[in-house]
């Protein structure tokens, strides 16, 4: 009796431990399952060192594109505003003397309405018979031109404010106006390549880089006026090729959807000339967008006497210099090119004109000024 007990006791554990195997003493291990969710790949850092997001491709370009041309619209359109631009350079190919870096413009311009006050300093003034180092110094208030000479106008001979008048030189208006720049560097840029680089903070505000690579740089450069000039070949007139090994166009835009800065570098060499290098770095800085900028006239003013300036025609051909004598040559005079004599050397063999070349001393044999108008002309204290 017992032991059929014990037997049919033992059977059901048995058949109990093959019902449900985890009822033995080595646990079952448990299967866990894993979903993976695919990562983006991150995308190669711009310039700068900002990554690029990772967007749409169709749509980031249109929304590029209509960010920056709300942007160049709209900074275009300021009523007020302050501009520095720099613009350094080394090579003949971007405007340079020699391959020595200089700078070739430095300009600072205060902008409202039709109003405007500018100081330029440049080494091409001299080209104008002004000297680089003084600049011009101008101003445009209600519709009157003031200046600070000398200048190459009859009669504005000493370092005081002039009043030049309405009818001024066109050296006396600004070389730079927003409105005109950011048109043609619209025109020229294509704006749906350009790629978001690094931040930073100007005039106040927040502002992200939108910039595109050396292939853009030399079509920048020709809409801001400062094209490379590649050397032409000896044997031909045709120009050679200019290899950019580095270059970057940025257009800064700011939070309140403004541009603050234009940034546009180059540097390289011509490619049949490996060591005919050159580089050129332009940058426009602006500042109070739409804020408070008053241009008025200068206090005192020396009244100009305008009266006709004498016009004379070239006899001869020759070089215009820079000084009388022995100045650099800065242009060249053609038979019977009309110039307007500005003044002349105390012992009358030399004049200082304007010449549709560049405005300069010329001998005056040159020149047939008749006696009468030889008296009128202003002599110079130190020629």
């Amino acid at each position: 009796m017992h032991l059929r007990l014990l037997v049919l006791m033992v059977s059901a554990a048995l058949l109990a431990s093959a019902a449900f195997p985890g009822s033995s003493g080595r646990p079952v291990q448990a299967q866990t399952i894993i979903t993976v969710t695919p990562t983006p790949p991150r995308q190669p850092a711009a310039p700068g060192g900002t990554p690029r997001p990772t967007t749409t491709p169709g749509a980031t370009a249109n929304d590029t594109v209509r960010l920056l041309e709300a942007a160049l619209e709209r900074t275009s359109q300021a009523s007020s505003y302050q501009m520095h631009v720099s613009i350094r350079a080394a090579g003949v190919v971007a405007g340079a003397r020699s391959a020595r870096e200089e700078t070739l413009i430095d300009y600072n311009g205060e902008y409202h309405g039709a109003n405007f006050a500018f100081v330029m300093r440049s080494p091409e003034l001299l080209r104008q018979g002004i000297d680089p180092t003084a600049g011009i110094t101008a101003v445009y208030a209600n519709g009157v031109t003031y200046a600070v000479g000398p200048l190459p106008i009859h009669g504005v001979t000493e370092p005081v404010w002039y009043t030049i008048g309405s009818n001024a030189p066109s050296f006396l208006a600004p070389p730079y106006r927003l409105e005109d720049l950011l048109r043609r560097l619209g025109n020229a840029l294509p704006l749906a390549e350009m790629t978001r680089g690094r931040t930073e903070t100007i005039d106040g505000r927040r502002c992200t880089a939108y910039q595109a690579g050396p292939d853009v740089a030399s079509a920048a450069l020709g809409a801001l006026g400062r094209p490379l000039v590649p050397p032409r070949a000896t044997n031909t007139s045709a120009s050679l090729d200019l290899d950019i090994r580095r270059g970057v166009v940025q257009l800064w835009l700011c939070s309140d959807g403004v541009l603050r800065r234009v940034h546009v570098i180059a540097s390289g060499n011509v490619r049949q000339q490996p060591s005919n290098l050159f580089s050129i770095t332009f940058r426009i800085d602006l500042g109070n967008i739409n804020g408070r900028v008053t241009i008025t006239a200068p206090a005192q003013a020396r009244a100009l006497q305008r009266t006709p300036e004498p016009t004379v025609a070239a006899v001869r051909a020759g070089p215009i210099r820079s000084a009388p004598g022995a100045g650099s040559i800065v242009g060249q005079m053609n038979v019977q090119d009309a110039v307007i004599i500005i003044e002349r050397s105390a012992n009358q063999r030399w004049y200082r004109v304007r010449a549709p070349a560049a405005t300069g001393w010329v001998s005056a044999s040159l020149l047939a000024v008749p006696p009468a108008l030889a008296r009128q002309v202003p002599v110079t204290p130190n020629p």
